[in-house]
């Protein structure tokens, strides 16, 4: 029989703060505009010929790495060697907001 792994408070942390991204965004109380303030950097994913196609958001750093991955609609968080993703609906337009400030 094997045992369940009791996760640390680390690991709790990180898969809450996943969780919270992920439901905050599909909940869709806020729009991208304001939802975009909290974001520290963005990495932009275009196509070959220099379009928009996706990005990522980074939206916590320096503890725990966590971003916001619009091209596999994921959360995805990072923390020493652990890693925890959670699915989240676009409900606040992010990709469409992104798209039209977009700048090649």
């Amino acid at each position: 029989m094997s045992a369940i792994k009791k996760l640390t408070d680390c690991e709790q942390q990180l898969r809450d703060q996943c969780k919270r991204i992920a439901e905050d965004i599909t909940a869709g109380k806020e729009d991208a505009h304001k939802w975009m303030e909290g974001v520290y950097s963005i990495e932009w994913i275009c196509h070959q010929d220099k379009t928009y196609k996706s990005a990522r958001l980074m939206v916590a750093g320096g503890g725990p790495n966590i971003w916001v991955n619009l091209q596999t609609k994921k959360v995805e968080g990072y923390w020493w060697g652990d890693y925890y993703e959670y699915n989240f609906v676009d409900n606040i337009g992010l990709n469409d907001y992104l798209e039209e400030i977009y700048v090649c």
